[in-house]
């Protein structure tokens, strides 16, 4: 009963009719309900968007504009809110990449391995926290109050490490990209606000769960994470734009925008997306996320006629006459770590293509994100009057 089993049309046009649904009739009560979970049939309280929106079947910036031209209303603040958060943790990350680096060498965890297993399996001794693995599993979504309560759980009640928890919701979410999942599984664990970790109450978990919950008590452990590693400010990215540099070029899963890519396609007389197996990656991969990353893929390519699927295995030899291409400049994580790699054996000059908007944005990333907020109307400004 995964997502593609349920979603009975192209997942592009599942994008779209979700998110013209969510613009019409729910975006004024998702302040009101955003926080409440009603359980994996009942998504009523959210956008569930978020698949999409990782992939960039769906446009941040484009949401963005759609709503202001929509609405003149407070009532839609939290939602324009939350598609800044993700905008801020993106913009965070790529300003900060050693953090990333960090997660994926590491691994040199302690922690009862028992205890790991019976977590993952959905065995533990803890009934709602066992619902909401097996909600994970079959549904690769959880609502993002649920996505608090599971970390807290696994770290403060479990008392298991968070890169493990991380690493499993990246297996098993559709949209577990690299910043999002990461910084937030810091941030509950108390890393990325220093000294701040997120914790709750049964009261929480039963009124938000709507009285599905209902425990007494919630045994947390006193624990106090620290950075092991001073994490550097990086520029790096910024040295980059949009302009093209070659005649080929490579894209990938995470950034499939039909319409904003159109334009750059056409100047290309060779374009390979590509989308890593687990063989490529260092954390693998469950078969439904594959799967629903490939139908993007396919669906992404029959709109374009210089759009090709290519197997990393065989990116040297299709690109062994090439010495310089561009690429679509998948952000920091599993993708870039990859092509960095294959870079360095081969050879190659590979350009970023980074996109203008998210340049303007993350150099206001570099804080907290009420720093970043206070800038949200300059980001606005410069996006809308551009675009």
């Amino acid at each position: 009963k995964n997502f593609l089993a349920y979603s009975k049309m192209p997942l592009l046009l599942d994008a779209q009719e979700k998110w013209d649904d969510f613009l019409e009739n729910k975006i004024t009560n998702y302040e009101k309900l955003r926080n409440f979970d009603y359980g994996p049939t009942n998504k009523s309280s959210v956008s569930k968007l978020s698949p999409y929106i990782s992939h960039r079947v769906l446009f941040e910036y484009e949401l963005l504009e759609e709503v202001k031209k929509k609405y003149h209303s407070q009532k839609i603040n939290k939602f324009v809110e939350e598609i800044y958060w993700r905008i801020y943790w993106q913009g965070w990350m790529e300003n900060r990449p050693k953090v990333w680096c960090n997660f994926i060498s590491e691994k040199n965890y302690e922690y009862d391995f028992e205890t790991y297993e019976k977590a993952i399996n959905g065995n533990s001794e803890l009934g709602f926290f066992n619902s909401w693995v097996n909600e994970l599993k079959t549904y690769n979504y959880l609502h993002n109050h649920t996505r608090m309560w599971f970390a807290s759980t696994w770290i403060f009640n479990l008392g298991l490490p968070w890169q493990l928890g991380a690493s499993f919701f990246f297996k098993h979410l559709y949209d577990g990209d690299a910043a999002s999942n990461l910084l937030s599984w810091r941030w509950v664990a108390g890393l990325q606000t220093k000294g701040k970790q997120y914790r709750f109450s049964p009261a929480n978990l039963r009124k938000f769960s709507n009285n599905r919950f209902n425990v007494e008590k919630i045994n947390n452990r006193q624990i106090f994470l620290e950075e092991k590693n001073q994490i550097p400010l990086d520029d790096e990215i910024y040295k980059s734009n949009m302009e093209p540099k070659s005649e080929t070029l490579i894209l990938f899963e995470n950034d499939l925008h039909v319409s904003t890519l159109e334009n750059i396609l056409r100047n290309y007389k060779s374009v390979f997306i590509i989308l890593l197996g687990n063989a490529q990656r260092k954390i693998k991969l469950s078969e439904a996320v594959l799967s629903f990353k490939q139908q993007i893929v396919l669906e992404f390519i029959k709109q374009f006629d210089n759009v090709t699927q290519i197997d990393p295995l065989k990116l040297k030899e299709t690109l062994v006459d090439i010495d310089q291409l561009d690429m679509v400049y998948p952000g920091v994580g599993e993708n870039n770590d990859f092509i960095n790699s294959f870079k360095k054996l081969n050879n190659k000059v590979i350009f970023n293509l980074v996109r203008d908007q998210d340049l303007f944005a993350w150099k206001f990333a570099k804080k907290g994100f009420f720093k970043f907020k206070e800038n949200i109307p300059k980001i606005n400004q410069y996006v809308f009057q551009n675009y």
